[in-house]
């Protein structure tokens, strides 16, 4: 009973409550040493005791919207479990060791007489409010964002519908496309091996292109066809020379090789934009796939999952921002699976290739490579950006610390890291220099 009086009066929340008062707690009391990982209060469980941390953390978490949210983390001199006890009702949250710890289990009785002291009182109604206000936050960020997943999914199941619809008839329309040109030409009179094109000259540099535009909006020109600058890009584009036009067109009077002409520019515009619809319609099936895979839509919580699996779908949503900086990978083949939410994996890859991307601007090197280490998975995120100061580097995962200008950065993004992975028992760490900078995660593997 000594040791646990000793401990108690070390502790800044009991250290200046009478010895009688503090003799009463210890009995009944217990000192209890838990492993990481153990749960010892769980949520909906009847109250029976608190428990004071002498050593080590553990954390507060509650399930709601399908997914299990962190609460709080509770350290040495802090209490556990009185919030339930004062009220008499069930346990509104589990609470489990995020490390090894040493703890004191207060049964119900000793609680009690703890309530006798108004210190004790007041210090336990300041906990409560100020838990009961970030619960309450907590959770209805956690609804907020259930709520935005769920119109998300509708939203993507809604968009693939249509989406897919016109990449089908996109393509019954250039086949249809083709044959009324084929029509089309059999009724003027021009057989097909006079049409004369031949399949486009590869990819045209922005020198060639122009000077090729020209040549044949300056063929149009002089042959009268109405409208050469609008449709002389479509025909370069689908292979049309000023030589192949001569060809087509041998044996046509004036006003017919005209109105051919213009039929063929005009039916060149006509399947670029076919294929630009195309492109889009495929491009909306694709970023919905990589929204839904992304954001692990319809799944649970934790997932066994290859830690790289999110990289490419994050690039592809972080694309905007990575114009001008080249990516490289180095993926070791056959990497271990991670078990992880990942939905909260893939916000990590967010944050860290976006803080890369502000870090080089408008060009630059983006590494990202994976490799197994002995029961670890480690994924490590380069940038050659200027570095970060060895000052600035000290506060990184701070909440609310930002070397942005004020509306561009929250202080938040790293932070939001450090705490998804540490969740995960994962580990961060970062080295930098004027050459760049190097985040390096290490997730526990499976």
């Amino acid at each position: 009973m000594s040791d646990i009086a000793d401990a108690l009066r070390a502790l800044p929340y009991f250290a200046d409550l009478p010895d009688k008062l503090i003799l009463s707690v210890c009995e009944g009391s217990e000192t209890v040493e838990v492993e990481a990982g153990t749960v010892i209060i769980e949520e909906g469980s009847d109250s029976v005791e608190m428990y004071v941390v002498v050593e080590g953390e553990m954390t507060v978490t509650k399930h709601t919207a399908d997914t299990e949210v962190e609460l709080a983390r509770v350290g040495p001199g802090e209490v556990v479990g009185e919030m339930a006890l004062l009220d008499n009702s069930p346990r509104m949250a589990t609470v489990r060791a995020a490390e090894k710890s040493q703890l004191i289990r207060v049964p119900v009785e000793a609680f009690e007489d703890l309530l006798e002291d108004s210190r004790v009182v007041r210090r336990m109604f300041r906990t409560v409010t100020a838990r009961l206000r970030d619960i309450e936050d907590k959770i209805r960020h956690e609804e907020r964002m259930a709520a935005l997943g769920r119109m998300a999914a509708q939203l993507m199941h809604e968009l693939n519908n249509p989406a897919a619809a016109v990449a089908r008839s996109t393509q019954e329309l250039l086949r249809t496309y083709a044959e009324l040109g084929d029509e089309s030409r059999a009724l003027v009179g021009v057989a097909d091996d006079e049409y004369g094109l031949t399949p486009p000259q590869g990819d045209l540099s922005t020198i060639q292109r122009s000077e090729s535009e020209e040549a044949v909006a300056g063929w149009l020109t002089a042959h009268d066809v109405s409208g050469a600058w609008d449709i002389a890009p479509a025909m370069v584009q689908a292979g049309w020379t000023p030589a192949q036009l001569d060809k087509a067109t041998t044996g046509l009077d004036v006003e017919r090789l005209a109105r051919f002409a213009r039929w063929v520019g005009l039916r060149a515009t006509a399947e670029q934009l076919i294929g630009e619809i195309s492109i889009g319609a495929g491009r909306i099936s694709e970023l919905v796939r990589v929204v839904k895979d992304y954001s692990y839509l319809d799944r649970g919580p934790i997932q066994e999952i290859d830690p790289t699996s999110g990289i490419r779908d994050t690039l592809i949503l972080l694309k905007h921002k990575l114009r001008g900086i080249e990516v490289e990978f180095d993926f070791e083949a056959d990497l271990k699976t991670v078990e992880v939410s990942g939905r909260d994996l893939n916000q990590v890859w967010t944050n860290l290739i976006d803080n890369a991307a502000d870090a080089m601007g408008e060009s630059g090197t983006l590494t990202i490579r994976a490799q197994n280490r002995d029961s670890a998975v480690v994924v490590s995120v380069t940038d050659t950006g200027s570095g970060i100061p060895d000052d600035v580097a000290a506060r990184i995962f701070d909440p609310f610390y930002t070397t942005k200008e004020p509306g561009k950065g929250t202080g938040l993004g790293l932070h939001t890291v450090h705490t998804i992975l540490k969740r995960a028992n994962a580990e961060i760490e970062v080295a930098s220099s004027p050459q760049g900078t190097t985040f390096t995660v290490t997730l526990p593997a499976m």
